[in-house]
């Protein structure tokens, strides 16, 4: 049996040491064949092709690569790497999708259970490939999966248990080509549930109750905003109503993750938490989650001023999550690579409290040119990320927020997101440790 893996980044990498331990015959397509901007003769075609079962496409690669248009007109199967992960995966799944919050929700599901007796795996789009754990499960663990919308392009039998939709908002749409299709493939997170499955809906995105997905799963909703067959937040707790009874699970007082779009993420959590083990006991853990890295980051505080790192915020509507969970003013930094989309919606919906901006990167005089036709006028063309942060501290006065939330992927200028995170911390850092004998003491100008 052989199989032809498109990609060699984490999951075609674990793809491969899976497969081999399954006794397959595996090879990599070269790079220069991936990235051919032409098509192929039939022979050459032929001998990439000759003897495969199926063949399997790392998230990165668009299915418009002219591999796998040509694999797909020759009726051979492609798959993605979550798809053969989870086929092997016992136990339940729990999946997890969405324009924005999807981290943050599956990592804290999986510290909420971990207080649980099960084991709980963490994988998918979060860094961790599904292949790498999959032959280790038991029917009784339970795997917690964060699916892209890339990852779930490609999936034929995927199952969960139970699959959450926290949001969707354009994002993609160079890859995606259209909303429509977006839609698409985030919803088959849902292709293959069945009526003994739960699907998990926000009852605040206008465009998933505008849309919703064809599904034979109980759906159930969260809303931070209303009572639901679901999840809701009444007298600052949150309830579970199955429309018979309603159920107190837990407070929220005293959680550390900020911003009503975090409210939601928790909602989810809880909800799909509760529906997995029916205990309200583990739910006290959530006090003790601080987040995850490079989404609304506290870094440092520097002479009154509160440095964040939201690297993560690689769309529109992400940043505006961000910049809407302060009430301090902020000095905002823009810009990385293309996603296919214009800045005008940013624009017109920053609050007022946002009084600076510094935009580098691929997207910078198009970002500026949104901000001119938009009539935002604080905002300032810089060449680096470390030229952006030393202009925004600059300029930033006692009690400002610096916020690092690009609303750009990070390719023009990092490997990724977690990468540009990091340069900005280290960059705080060193304004830090150059400002130690003034902290405290930066004046207002």
């Amino acid at each position: 049996m052989k199989v032809l893996i498109i990609g060699d980044g984490i999951s075609g990498k674990s793809a491969y040491n899976f497969l081999i331990s399954k006794g397959y015959e595996v090879e990599f397509a070269k790079e220069d064949d991936i990235n051919s901007g032409n098509k192929f003769s039939k022979e050459k075609y032929d001998r990439l092709f000759q003897g495969l079962s199926f063949a399997l496409v790392s998230p990165g690669i668009s299915l418009d690569n002219h591999l796998v248009v040509e694999l797909m007109r020759r009726k051979i199967k492609v798959i993605g790497e979550l798809e053969l992960g989870a086929n092997a995966i016992s136990g339940d799944i729990i999946a997890i999708t969405g324009t924005n919050g999807k981290t943050t929700t599956a990592s804290l599901i999986n510290f909420i259970l971990s207080a649980s007796d099960r084991n709980v795996f963490l994988g998918g789009n979060i860094g961790t490939a599904v292949t790498s754990f999959a032959s280790q499960t038991t029917c009784e663990d339970i795997s917690v999966l964060e699916c892209s919308s890339y990852q779930l392009e490609t999936v034929r039998k995927f199952h969960p248990h139970i699959a959450g939709i926290l949001n969707i908002t354009p994002d993609h749409l160079t890859r995606h080509k259209s909303m429509k299709n977006y839609i698409k493939a985030k919803y088959n997170i849902t292709k293959n549930q069945t009526q003994d499955d739960f699907l998990l809906l926000n009852a605040d995105s206008d465009m998933i109750m505008q849309n919703l997905p064809k599904t034979k799963a109980k759906i159930l909703f969260f809303s931070t905003k209303q009572k639901v067959v679901g999840c809701y937040i009444k007298n600052d707790c949150i309830y579970f109503n199955d429309n018979q009874k309603e159920k107190k699970l837990v407070s929220l007082s005293n959680i550390k993750l900020i911003g009503e779009h975090n409210l939601s993420n928790i909602l989810c959590a809880v909800l799909a938490v509760y529906l997995e083990t029916g205990k309200v006991s583990y739910f006290s853990r959530i006090i003790d989650f601080q987040g995850v890295p490079h989404r609304i980051e506290f870094v440092k505080n520097i002479g009154g001023i509160a440095f964040y790192n939201d690297s993560k915020a690689t769309n529109i509507d992400s940043t505006l999550v961000a910049v809407r969970s302060f009430k301090a003013n902020i000095n905002l930094i823009l810009g990385g690579s293309e996603k296919g989309y214009e800045f005008d919606e940013l624009f017109k919906a920053l609050p007022p409290n946002v009084k600076n901006i510094a935009v580098f990167g691929q997207t910078k005089a198009k970002i500026y040119s949104a901000s001119q036709r938009c009539g935002y006028e604080n905002i300032y063309k810089c060449n680096t990320l470390k030229e952006c942060v030393n202009l925004c501290y600059k300029l930033a006065k006692s009690k400002d927020i610096v916020l690092l939330s690009p609303a750009c992927a990070s390719f023009d200028h990092f490997k990724n997101y977690e990468e540009r995170g990091n340069v900005f911390k280290k960059i705080v850092k060193e304004i830090a440790s150059s400002e130690d004998s003034l902290f405290g003491t930066k004046k207002e100008t």
